[in-house]
């Protein structure tokens, strides 16, 4: 293999790639980056199993071939070069570099132990704008579960229905949900379940594009994002019927700026932290709302905002980081909070943007 690429394109490709590459596996290939020449263009890999990523970039290619290296010091070593083109070329299986004042040479492994990532080569199963995916699967993926006892909560649940599609997850103490209009019907129903992992990465490498391509088989799913593509395992399993704990109706309903709940919430949340981040939000029927840390060994405090209330004083104790969560992703500068006594969920919705969105969190016994 002999090529040339910019510092600067190579060094973007490899931050990428590099998030997928195995840590702590007991196959050390899985510790690397491949690196091979493709139709006239550099091919960058990296696979846990799991997840894997395929991201290609211009090149001037003038040996075909391939080689894996070790890709933390590749992506380290070629992130400290200067601007400017960088020279590979492999020497059975090593990978020889060569920039300006710089001859260095990286041991590798041969490109034939690299495992296959996966690709689906049907028809795309339906294409959709970055901006409307990236936001929709950020609003959801906060509240996705890390807990792989239950592995149907670690991932977000995406499914079709009539015109729109649905993105949701939880953790079983709180739960999002966010629809997005689908421009056309789709020609087969989607119903699938993503790891979470894979979501954090995609909304990741979504900068820069304009539509995302969604390919779906029996066990995989690959998103097609510009020249670059991310295929993983999908997870299996009976996501639970969510829609019954969202609730119907609500006997306090709070429309406040977003900034002015998070601004209280933070206060409260700095004395909770003893207390399971625990806070209870009181609300004033004529017109405001107090978040109240109850007191610990660091101390107490209770923080207040105007806002504006529909119904009856109301009272619920929550996890201060859950509302924070909701708070940094909801996207609108104002929002409502749903209220119907300390035992049922509060539902928190946007009130400018996004109307097909909403989060709930589960109340905590106090």
């Amino acid at each position: 293999m002999k090529l040339s690429v910019t510092q600067e394109n190579l060094a973007k490709a490899l931050n990428a790639v590099g998030r997928m590459v195995s840590a702590r596996s007991s196959l050390p290939v899985l510790g690397n980056v491949l690196i091979a020449t493709d139709n006239g263009r550099l091919k960058l890999s990296a696979t846990n199993l799991e997840v894997g990523i395929n991201y290609w970039i211009g090149a001037k290619v003038t040996e075909e071939g391939s080689v894996t290296v070790p890709a933390r010091l590749f992506a380290e070593f070629i992130t400290s070069l200067p601007d400017g083109n960088v020279e590979l070329s492999t020497n059975d299986q090593n990978l020889l570099l060569s920039a300006p004042h710089v001859q260095s040479t990286i041991n590798g492994i041969s490109a034939e132990e690299f495992p296959l990532i996966p690709q689906i080569t049907t028809e795309p199963t339906l294409e959709l704008p970055v901006d409307d995916i990236k936001e929709a699967l950020a609003q959801v993926v906060v509240a996705a579960s890390t807990d792989e006892a239950r592995p149907v909560l670690t991932g977000v649940y995406i499914y079709n229905e009539g015109p729109k599609l649905n993105f949701v997850s939880t953790d079983s103490y709180r739960l999002a949900e966010r629809k997005l209009a689908l421009k056309k019907k789709l020609t087969d129903d989607i119903k699938v379940i993503i790891p979470a992992r894979t979501i954090q990465e995609l909304v990741r490498l979504l900068d820069g594009e304009d539509t995302v391509a969604l390919y779906v088989s029996d066990n995989q799913v690959m998103f097609e994002v510009g020249s670059i593509q991310l295929t993983s395992r999908l997870i299996e399993g009976q996501f639970p019927d969510y829609r019954q704990i969202i609730p119907k109706t609500a006997e306090t309903t709070v429309e406040i700026d977003t900034s002015e709940i998070a601004r209280v919430t933070k206060l409260a949340s700095l004395f909770a932290r003893e207390n399971a981040g625990s806070v209870r939000l009181d609300v004033k029927s004529e017109g405001r709302i107090e978040v109240v840390a109850n007191p610990s060994q660091v101390g107490e405090s209770t923080s207040s905002a105007d806002c504006q209330v529909d119904g009856d004083d109301g009272e619920i104790s929550l996890n201060a980081r859950y509302i924070t969560d909701a708070l940094g992703v909801i996207g609108s500068a104002k929002l409502s909070l749903a209220l119907s006594g300390k035992l049922n969920p509060c539902v928190i919705k946007p009130l400018i943007e996004h109307p097909d969105y909403l989060h709930i969190i589960m109340p905590l016994r106090t």
